[in-house]
Formats: structure tokens, sequence, C-alpha cells
């Protein structure tokens, strides 16, 4: 599972990060295997989603987010 398909207020755990040209710029914002991250928001229209990470809030597209591979916690 992708973190894009996580729902509202859904939590997962990082397994990694796919190769991408991104995966540096994921991993310096702090989407780093192991780490866990919720859902909080989703924009309508296809728009941005917003990650609780830690203790911060951060905003990926729908593409960006498709990198993350999670394991669901609940």
């Amino acid at each position: 599972m992708t973190a894009n398909q996580l729902t509202l207020n859904q939590s997962g755990k990082i397994l990694e990060i796919s190769s991408s040209p991104l995966k540096i710029n994921l991993m310096e914002l702090g989407f780093l295997p192991g780490k866990q991250l919720t859902l909080q928001h989703r924009a309508p229209l296809g728009g941005p989603l917003a990650f609780q990470l830690e203790e911060t809030l951060l905003a990926l597209r729908k593409n960006e987010a498709e990198l993350i591979r999670i394991e669901v916690l609940y």
C-alpha cells in the first residue's frame, strides 16, 4: 500500500521510498523508513494530501505520496 491510499486519520509506518528523482527530497523532509505518518487532510479534486509526520504537517502531491510504501497501523 502507498501513502496516497490512506483514509483520513489513518496511520501507517513507512517501509520504503520507491526509486525516483524525488526520493532524496522526500527523505530530506523526514519521510524515512520506520517513521509513522497520518493522513490529516485530502484536498478536493485530486489536490495535495497533508500528512502528520512527528510534529510536522507536510503536504505532498498525490504522485509524490505514491512513492511512499507503507504498512497500515490502524
